[in-house]
């Protein structure tokens, strides 16, 4: 089983290799942060409408390879759990945006998880290579000063000790999800987003457990499916809440957090940013299909 590892700070996982759009070149690049920022409203919104995106995956992370096809490659996100395939989130992605071999390193007792919105690797000399998003992952070797040395992609290199210290503490995990979360509110919906520069909303709930060390699928059906089922007398802040057509008996097809008060924060919709929306709002609790835990 041949993988490669993302070596920007996210790449765009396409539905097919046609899929991209001119304004899309950002993305191919590599440079989701300038991607994001360029694009309209109309442009963001069609990536659902015209269903082109799949999902992305941050720096570092593993990519199954199912098989090359000129200068792209069909691929598995092998940390993205999906009832499609075993192997993981399935996709299309630039070979550019890959590691050119199989990367393994060697065994580590410690891996750091960004937990800030972006923070820089940085190279030998202590000099900015890439911006990376909160949630990636690396294997961390060492300390030296402010500075905690990891490996990656690209090599040695080092990021700063805060940004992998939870700037946001609650009483529990689910306090912390939520106040991470809340950094995010206004914040363009992005179809298939899962990085700081957008998000949909499974993504978002994804990484914010990411971040904690918190396995979870990446689709709002699939996790709908696992974690801990709740009745709403159980339900706590950092708890997810699910909609489906139907009145809540049919496909499962949104997903917040809940944060207390009967309410939730949420990655609401292609065209609305991340906001905070009460569950009586009569097209959620018309559609409610129950609660789920995954922290602990």
């Amino acid at each position: 089983m041949e993988t490669r590892r993302v070596v920007v700070p996210v790449a765009t996982i396409w539905k097919t290799k046609d899929s991209p759009r001119k304004v899309d070149q950002p993305a191919l690049d590599g440079d989701v942060k300038k991607w994001v920022a360029q694009m309209s409203d109309q442009q963001s919104m069609d990536l659902s409408e015209d269903d082109l995106l799949e999902t992305q995956a941050l720096f570092n992370d593993e990519l199954i390879i199912d098989h090359f096809d000129g200068d792209w490659a069909k691929v598995f996100v092998a940390n993205q759990r999906d009832d499609s395939d075993s192997r993981g989130y399935p996709g299309w992605v630039p070979t550019k945006l890959l590691s050119q071999q199989q990367i393994t390193y060697p065994p580590v007792t410690t891996t750091v998880r960004i937990a800030v919105k972006t923070t820089n690797l940085y190279d030998a000399n202590k000099k900015p290579i890439l911006e990376l998003s909160l949630g990636t992952v690396l294997p961390q070797t060492g300390t030296e000063g402010d500075y905690l040395k990891v490996v990656s992609p690209l090599g040695s290199g080092y990021i700063d000790k805060q940004a992998a210290v939870l700037p946001f503490v609650g009483q529990n995990a689910g306090e912390t999800m939520v106040q991470m979360g809340k950094q995010f509110l206004g914040m363009r919906y992005l179809w298939g987003g899962i990085s700081s520069y957008g998000f949909d909303c499974s993504g978002f709930a994804y990484t914010l457990h990411r971040v904690l060390g918190f396995d979870i699928p990446r689709d709002a059906d699939d996790q709908q499916e696992s974690g801990l089922p709740l009745s709403p007398e159980e339900v706590l802040p950092g708890d997810l809440v699910f909609f489906a057509y139907d009145h809540g008996t049919g496909y499962v097809h949104h997903v917040g957090m809940y944060i207390g008060n009967g309410q939730m924060i949420e990655s609401r919709t292609p065209g609305a940013k991340v906001d905070i929306a009460s569950l009586t709002e009569p097209k959620f609790a018309s559609e409610f299909a129950g609660f789920r835990r995954y922290w602990r």
